[in-house]
């Protein structure tokens, strides 16, 4: 009986295998531009359905963004992993906080500009105390998953430079503070360039595109905590929520 006949790699896979190491030897280095579709073609005598496979894994990859007719731009030498955030309640919230690690950086007040003050409840010229920190997956993870960019009132401003202390949700801890339950948690998602310090902390190009997460912690007294959460685009960071509708 004869043997079955070896599969064959896909060529597509044999064209991402060697873009691969190419970045990451650094024949295309960070910033700098992949050859055009085209030219792709030319070089391995494919068909652009074949490169544009090659492409969209090298994307998925998160080591090229792809921008229509700008073509594809390495933003990182490997591959990224892939993170997913569940939720159905706030409890699940919770529990992405508890499951990951909160790095601070910084902490120093600042004055509320309108846009900022606008989107977590302040006013603008009013001194809020603004929180910068680093989540990653664990103490050890050399990824980072998230730029987190945390703004408390003033009248916390003792416990918010205590931050690191906290166990738990942040949020959790300003509402036993001010002895108000949370009536209010406000999402908002908004794909946008990522800041020149958001950038440098993932790990990407300038206006690289990320996803900004917004959330806000009310209480009858206002907003107990609002954060800015930065995420990668693309497929590095997966947001998946499970809703029940409302009984009848």
């Amino acid at each position: 009986m004869g043997s079955e006949p070896a599969s064959r790699t896909p060529r597509y896979a044999e064209i991402l295998a060697i873009l691969r190491g190419e970045v990451a030897s650094g024949v295309f280095p960070v910033g700098a531009t992949l050859p055009s579709e085209a030219e792709l073609c030319q070089r391995f005598s494919v068909s652009r359905f074949t490169i544009r496979e090659a492409l969209r894994r090298l994307q998925s990859d998160g080591i090229v963004m792809r921008v229509q007719g700008a073509g594809s731009r390495v933003v990182r030498t490997t591959p990224a992993s892939v993170f997913v955030q569940r939720y159905r309640s706030v409890s699940d919230l919770t529990q992405y906080a508890e499951d990951t690690h909160l790095e601070v950086q910084s902490i120093s007040d600042v004055e509320l500009g309108e846009g900022v003050a606008r989107q977590i409840g302040g006013a603008a010229g009013e001194t809020w105390c603004y929180v910068r920190a680093l989540r990653r997956a664990d103490v050890s993870a050399a990824e980072v998953l998230a730029v987190v960019e945390s703004y408390v009132p003033r009248r916390f401003a003792k416990l918010a430079r205590e931050v690191e202390s906290i166990s738990g949700p942040i949020y959790a801890a300003l509402s036993s503070a001010a002895r108000e339950p949370i009536e209010n948690v406000e999402q908002e998602m908004q794909a946008l360039p990522a800041p020149v310090h958001v950038a440098a902390a993932l790990g990407l190009t300038a206006d690289a595109p990320v996803l900004r997460i917004m959330r806000r912690y009310s209480a009858a007294s206002g907003t107990l905590i609002a954060s800015f959460n930065w995420h990668r685009g693309g497929d590095r960071y997966i947001h998946r929520a499970s809703l029940s509708l409302d009984a009848g």
